[in-house]
């Protein structure tokens, strides 16, 4: 056996190949990308530039290509280190070869712990030239690049996705945010096929059936902002954009793009212009493209000068509501924002993530109020962004937004809610702390000063002290450095006469019991029956206590909220006096922002156990049906379907849903607005358990009862097929099997694989299950897709068993999934479960040996606090 594969392996020995191996050298740097070996780089690599030169084809399981690199080295230099790391060495689809240093063959270059490391014998102090050739996996799941193949009409488009460390697993590379480069592509594929890349092409040669394509080079960027896609695209142009803006949409969705197309643009090209007006610094690349990618492991990924963005995010798979439209919305603002703020200016590290995904979300909804003028953008942002901060920051698994990452192999973990909701939050209260003009001006110097290159999170608060003339160590460190939240609360004392306010005093304590104190600057508001309120600006110290003398001898109101317009950041729950006054005055409340945050810190308080969910629920049955805006009906009822199928008994969701189902369905036909009716359709199939609420969503299926101004598409037919399976109905497998014939696009199938997972059928989870882990092919957009289903709450008792191998699992799924994997799939094995049972089996994985990685530790430490207050809601009130 071992001649055999020694004779396997002679022609790749004899023809030059080195493939990546395991073996380990004393000298040699840690797998992935540790920090030591970054600075190290960092101090003594420069001007480094890529070209590469590779072949798009059809079918091919592998990206081949050449690859020359060059790097400036100082006289410190002993070996050039390049990291190359390989996604399954098992496989071995992955090569380098022919490796060429300043024009000398490299016979003894030594591939180990996922890189390549070149003698000092081949290096010069100064320029150094590298060139080799490559091959790298090309797959439909686990790969740096990926294949997407349309069933619709059988087309086939590639494209890349590098971020945090990919890119070294498609080409050898310096794969650190700090060491940028300037890239040039060279690519040879199908004449039919369309390449898109950073740059603009410079020459383009066609010869018959394929095609060579020369791109420009680019700016410098870092490896995770370099990108391509190929494949016979539909292409669209915004002639009106001075920002040479193109869309790019697979051909079988060409009409629906076309008919979102002015929007889209419109979007995008005022989001560009506010930018450039703010940072006051015009659009820092050649152009803009945006390139649509059916079942994008992202929402979207801020390539320079070429954003990729899910297909569905932008090409609605459902008539919208207002909060699709905002979502839209915010991504594409969001990745707007990322050219100036993480492609112009990168972070040098990934432990300051937060400085691009942060300022990407607080930006979307600056532009969102500039170019959305009708849309509430800042209630908008509260009710998308202010409720996944808090529900992560409360747990034991949240983290500062500055997160320690010795090595980008863990950098995966640094992606989550603290990066992309609580720092803009965080960048909120800043804004308004040291006020917008000083913020402003802190914002334009940073750029300026950090333009094409890298910075700190520490060079954005010297820029706030500049603008600002404030010393903000203490307000910086708290909220950058230290992890968790305040509970924040005010106390009231009346004068004699019970007639005016004595003291007003507001305390904060940490919700993690770790003595947390954050500086915040808030507003307070005081309501009054018989007059308009009146608010007060409060900056609250660092403190367990601050009192506020300018509430002294005001009029005593009917109720205070303590964070009006939501600057503060925090759980800013109602006094025990103010609580049944706003649940009763606050349908009379016409601000739609001032109502959104009351519905909001009322179901804070259903979460911290101190309001039943049942009141909660009965608070919305009253009030819903008067309620006109669509974001915050959309809230409201997503709490009431929490709240209904998780926080109540079996007891009382038979006691309820007479009332709460036919309220649904009304609203679901007779609301004012198609927003609305759509809005309450999806609600109703959440909460559809009686048989008289399932034979209406069959009847929905069957057409024989239609939603007034709405098409029924086929993602909302195979919704309402998992919403009965979800609850057991006996007809559900039926109606999937002719719907499944019936729809045969590929989104179509994925919506028919998610569907049949929601079956309550101990061999039906056991299929999907054993597929997660063993149907190479499945994409990973699929698995997503079905895992909430195949872990609905109502069938948490089949689920169970499936729980700690899911857990067992997340080493695995760490090393070979993308980001947000691991996030999506505790949320669904872990939030499907509400049970003393389910609390115990996590908890006992947590206390077993060997120990998780830290990081993986406080992703399950996160996802568990939902399910340990579910259980304590349901000992409390699930009566």
């Amino acid at each position: 056996m071992l001649r055999t594969l020694l004779l396997a392996l002679l022609p790749c020995i004899m023809a030059g190949t080195l493939y990546a191996t395991t073996q380990t050298d004393a000298a040699a740097p840690e797998a992935g990308v540790p920090r030591a070996l970054a600075r190290w780089r960092a101090a003594h690599y420069r001007d480094v530039r890529y070209a590469l030169n590779v072949g798009l084809w059809p079918d091919a399981d592998r990206l081949k290509g050449t690859e020359e690199v060059r790097v400036t080295l100082d006289a410190a230099v002993q070996e050039l280190v390049l990291d190359w790391r390989v996604v399954n060495p098992q496989a071995q689809t992955a090569s380098v070869r022919d490796i060429v240093v300043n024009g000398h063959a490299v016979a003894d270059a030594r591939f180990t712990n996922e890189h390549i490391i070149i003698p000092q014998s081949y290096l010069v102090a100064g320029e150094n030239v590298v060139k080799l050739a490559f091959e790298s996996p090309i797959s439909t799941a686990g790969s740096a690049v990926t294949r997407y193949r349309d069933g619709t009409d059988k087309r086939e488009y590639l494209y890349t996705l590098f971020v945090p460390s990919d890119a070294s697993t498609a080409f050898p590379c310096f794969d650190q945010p700090d060491l940028k480069a300037r890239f040039q592509l060279d690519v040879g594929t199908l004449t039919a096929w369309t390449v898109v890349t950073n740059t603009n092409f410079q020459t383009l040669t066609r010869s018959g059936t394929n095609s060579y394509w020369r791109f420009r080079e680019t700016q410098p960027l870092s490896t995770y902002q370099f990108a391509f896609a190929a494949g016979e695209f539909t292409e669209f142009t915004d002639e009106a954009s001075p920002y040479k803006t193109h869309l790019y949409v697979r051909q079988s969705q060409a009409e629906r793009a076309r008919k979102e197309l002015a929007e889209v643009f419109r979007l995008n090209r005022e989001g560009l212009n506010f930018y450039g007006r703010y940072f006051d610094r015009k659009f820092p690349f050649p152009k803009y493209d945006l390139v649509l990618i059916p079942e994008f492991a992202y929402g979207g990924m801020e390539h320079a000068g070429a954003t990729f963005l899910r297909e569905e995010g932008v090409l609605f798979p459902s008539d919208p509501t207002a909060n699709d439209i905002a979502a839209r919305a915010e991504l594409m603002l969001h990745e707007a924002a990322h050219q100036w703020f993480g492609d112009l200016v990168t972070m040098r590290w990934f432990d300051d993530l937060w400085l691009k995904e942060g300022f990407a979300t607080f930006m979307a909804y600056k532009a969102a109020e500039a170019v959305m003028p009708r849309t509430n953008a800042w209630k908008i942002f509260y009710q998308r962004t202010k409720p996944a901060a808090y529900a992560t920051d409360v747990t034991k698994g949240t983290t500062p937004i500055f997160q320690e990452i010795p090595n980008l192999s863990a950098a995966k973990s640094a992606y989550g809610n603290i990066v992309y909701r609580k720092a803009p939050s965080l960048l909120r209260q800043a804004e308004f702390y040291l006020g917008a003009d000083e913020f402003q001006r802190a914002i334009q110097l940073f750029v300026k000063e950090h333009a094409f290159a890298n910075a700190e999170w520490s060079d954005l608060v010297r820029a706030f002290e500049q603008t600002s003339g404030q010393k903000l160590d203490t307000w910086a460190d708290a909220w950058v450095k230290r992890r968790g939240m305040p509970d924040v609360r005010a106390a009231l004392r009346l004068d004699k006469t019970g007639r005016r306010i004595a003291a007003l005093t507001l305390t904060q304590r940490d919700l993690l019991d770790e003595n947390g104190l954050w500086p915040m600057r808030l507003k307070i508001l005081f309501a009054y029956a018989d007059a308009p309120a009146k608010t007060l600006t409060v900056k609250l110290a660092a403190a367990p206590t601050t009192d506020v003398p300018a509430a002294r001898g005001l009029r005593a109101p009917a109720w205070v909220f303590i964070n009006d317009e939501d600057y503060g950041y925090g759980q800013f729950l109602l006094d025990p006096a103010s609580r049944p006054h706003v649940m009763q005055q606050l349908g009379s409340v016409h601000d739609d922002f001032l109502r959104a945050l009351l519905w909001g810190t009322l179901w804070d308080s259903v979460r911290a156990a101190e309001l039943a969910p049942a009141d909660y629920i009965e608070l919305a049955l009253r009030l819903l049906p008067d309620e006109r805006d669509e974001t915050i009906t959309q809230s409201v009822l997503g709490r009431t379907q929490t709240a209904f199928n998780r926080f109540l008994s079996d007891e009382q969701q038979r006691a309820l849903a007479p009332r709460l189902e036919p309220l649904l369905a009304t609203q679901m036909l007779k609301a004012q607005t198609a927003g609305l009716r759509i809005t309450y359709f999806r609600a109703f199939q959440s909460v559809a358990m009686t048989d008289a609420a399932r034979a209406q969503l069959k009847q929905l299926l069957r057409n024989e009862l239609t939603v007034p101004g709405m098409t029924l598409r086929p993602r909302d037919r195979f919704d309402l097929v998992t919403a009965l399976f979800a609850r057991a109905d006996a007809e559900a497998p039926a109606l999937l099997a002719a719907l499944a014939a019936q729809e045969r696009s590929d989104d179509a199938r994925r919506y028919a694989y998610a569907a049949g997972a929601a079956q309550a059928s101990a061999d039906v989870k056991q299929k999907y299950f054993h597929a997660y882990f063993n149907e190479r092919e499945l994409a990973e957009s699929w698995i997503e897709a079905s895992a909430g289903p195949f872990n609905a709450p109502a069938q948490a008792a089949l689920t169970l068993d499936y729980l700690a191998p899911a857990l067992r699992a997340l080493p695995e799924l760490k090393r070979t999934r993308k980001i947000f994997f691991i996030n999506n799939w505790l949320a669904a094995f872990i939030g499907g479960q509400c049970s003393p049972q389910a609390l115990a089996t996590v908890q006992d994985f947590l206390q077993a040996t060997p120990p998780l990685d830290r990081d993986l530790r406080l992703k399950v430490l996160e996802s568990v606090d939902g399910l340990a207050r579910c259980v304590r809601i349901r000992a409390q009130y699930a009566h």
